[in-house]
C-alpha cells in the first residue's frame, strides 16, 4: 500500500513539476463573440441492436474554456475543460431524441492529434420500460459520456470517431439498458 501510495505521489510531483510550457501554446483562439469555441455536426448510428433509431444528425456547439491557461503542458488539458451543449435527431422507425451537455477534456497527441473525454447529462424521448426485447432506458434524464480521438486538419477545421453512452447509472427504478453511438464529427473552431 505505501509503494503505491509512494509512487502515485511522484507521479503527481513529476506532472507538477513537469517542463513548463508556454503560454501561447495553451492560448485560446478570439472564439465566436468571445464566448464560443468550436461547432461541430454528425453522424452517429446506435450501436445497440434492439435500438432503432436509424441515423442519427448530431450537432454540438463549445464554449471558450473559463479557466485562463496554465504554464504546464500535463495539467492544462485537465484542469481546463469546456463546456458543451447539443443534441441528436434519430431519423428511424422508433426514434431516440435527445438533448446534452457537459464538460469536455482535450488531450493533445503531438499537434495535429487529440483525444477527447467527456462527461455530463442527458435528457431524452425513449421509452422508459419496454415490452420484451426493447430498451428499458429507466429515467429520461441520464448520465451521458463520450470519448472520442481525432485530428486537426489546418488551423480551423477537425474531424474526429466519436463513441457515447448514456445510462442512469441505477439510480432511477426500472430498467438500464442505456444509448449507445458511434459516429463522426467534423468541427469547425473559431
Amino acid at each position: 500500500m505505501r509503494i503505491r501510495q509512494f509512487a502515485l505521489g511522484i507521479v503527481f510531483a513529476w506532472a507538477a513539476a513537469a517542463a513548463p510550457a508556454s503560454a501561447q501554446q495553451f492560448s485560446d483562439g478570439p472564439g465566436l463573440f468571445g464566448i464560443f469555441d468550436e461547432v461541430r455536426g454528425g453522424i452517429v448510428y446506435p450501436v445497440q441492436d434492439n435500438d432503432d433509431s436509424g441515423v442519427i444528425l448530431s450537432g454540438q456547439l463549445y464554449f471558450r474554456t473559463f479557466v485562463p491557461p496554465f504554464q504546464n503542458y500535463f495539467l492544462n488539458p485537465l484542469l481546463r475543460p469546456r463546456v458543451h451543449f447539443g443534441g441528436n435527431v434519430a431519423t428511424g422507425d422508433d426514434p431516440i431524441n435527445q438533448v446534452y451537455g457537459g464538460l469536455t477534456w482535450n488531450f493533445p497527441i503531438f499537434q495535429r492529434f487529440f483525444l477527447e473525454a467527456s462527461f455530463g447529462g442527458t435528457l431524452h424521448d425513449g421509452p422508459i420500460d419496454s415490452p420484451e426485447g426493447g430498451l428499458d432506458i429507466g429515467c429520461h434524464f441520464i448520465f451521458r459520456e463520450a470519448i472520442g480521438v481525432g485530428v486537426d486538419i489546418g488551423q480551423h477545421w477537425r474531424v474526429l470517431a466519436s463513441a457515447d453512452h448514456s445510462s442512469h447509472a441505477d439510480f432511477c427504478d426500472g430498467g438500464n439498458s442505456g444509448i449507445t453511438h458511434a459516429g463522426v464529427y467534423a468541427g469547425y473552431r473559431f
